[in-house]
């Protein structure tokens, strides 16, 4: 029996990593386009495009490794039974139990390591897009400034002229600046250099000029004030930037969100343990939805147990809706899916049984 169970666990093994191999391509591309219309809307840095996707595809994954396992064992069970291999093991001794805990070899260590990934990995990763997405708004704000051609700024009420750039775009030289008639009267900047940065708490763009020269006056008029000047602020709004940077639950570690304790902190941490219980749920489930007869293709049996996974994964999110908002008690919070899924498992495998049990009075019967 420890050869057939190693037998198994290792074929479910194998399919695991080919199909995680397959999710990952679709993850990878759908993730990279997602991000690419970022970049190319000016909202992301082209350097910064590799960390991102490589940081939202590591959170996806780990969201998908109970549905590659669950994937996985459907299709080798599946090509067992169509080989009529299962049949020789239960021939041998090998019942749903010794099967189970052939699958528990892999299932185990794999829930194991998902609730690391969960409880630890997810929330680095989550406050690492974070911050990736957050340095690369930083540094759009400073790409605004482009040499050699008229800037609009403020919203289109000022443009801006600069000849040349240094120090990643915050050094400016030979800087033009022009500003809307406010009470008829328009403003004209010239300064030798500048320096530009960003208070982000304030939401500004400073730019601090150095010697240079104001004119104000009203067009078409010669009477124009003019101060020459060796140090000048001149402070314009950020277009898009949010001032809250709280980090969110998502964010948070495990032990914070512990600590908090409040209904959508509990209901976060409960999110995160579902992953790893429903990877051993979703083994208890592929077991009685995977069998199929000799005739039967491999993949009879595995829409309806993507269908059964796209049921519970919305059952996950009710629940935790549900318990964001107070409309379940606590305690009760985001377990009723996975009663719901067990009870589910023993339906299928009470309907099982009965065929079984049917099929064997009717041999009676014709006896």
């Amino acid at each position: 029996m420890r050869i057939l169970a190693r037998y198994i666990a290792v074929e479910v093994l194998l399919s695991m990593l080919a199909v995680g191999f397959v999710l990952g391509l679709v993850i990878i591309g759908s993730t990279f386009v997602r991000l690419l219309g970022m970049s190319a809307s000016g909202a992301l840095p082209v350097e910064l495009l590799a960390s991102l996707v490589a940081v939202e595809s590591l959170k996806a994954m780990m969201l998908l490794l109970p549905v590659t396992l669950f994937i996985a064992v459907m299709l080798t069970l599946g090509r067992l039974y169509r080989d009529s291999e299962m049949s020789a093991m239960a021939a041998a001794g090998m019942g749903p139990r010794r099967l189970y805990a052939s699958l528990m070899l892999l299932g185990l260590p794999m829930a194991v390591i998902s609730a690391y990934l969960m409880l630890v990995a997810y929330p680095w990763a989550s406050e690492k897009s974070v911050v990736i997405q957050r340095e690369g708004q930083q540094r759009m704000d400073f790409a605004v400034v482009e040499a050699g051609r008229f800037i609009p700024l403020n919203n289109g009420r000022a443009v801006a002229f600069v000849s040349s750039l240094g120090e990643q775009g915050k050094q400016l030289q030979d800087i033009f600046v022009h500003t809307d008639a406010i009470k008829g009267c328009a403003t004209v900047l010239s300064a030798r250099s500048g320096i530009l940065h960003v208070e982000r708490q304030a939401g500004l763009r400073i730019l601090n000029l150095t010697d240079g020269t104001r004119y104000v006056g009203t067009p078409g008029k010669a009477d124009y004030s003019v101060l020459q000047f060796a140090h000048y602020q001149v402070r314009m709004p950020l277009a898009a930037v949010k001032s809250d940077h709280s980090p969110r639950r998502i964010e948070m570690s495990t032990l914070t969100l512990w600590r908090q304790g409040g209904p959508g902190d509990l209901a976060e941490i409960e999110w995160r343990l579902a992953v790893p219980i429903s990877a051993l749920i979703l083994i208890l489930l592929a077991v009685p939805m995977s069998h199929v007869k000799p005739r039967q293709g491999r993949y009879g049996q595995l829409v309806f147990g993507m269908l059964s996974y796209v049921v519970y994964a919305n059952l996950l999110l009710i629940a935790k809706s549900w318990m964001e908002k107070g409309v379940v008690p606590v305690w009760l919070g985001m377990w009723w899916p996975h009663l719901l899924m067990l009870g589910f498992v023993g339906l299928l495998w009470w309907i099982r049984g009965g065929r079984r049990s049917t099929g064997f009075r009717r041999r009676r019967v014709a006896a």
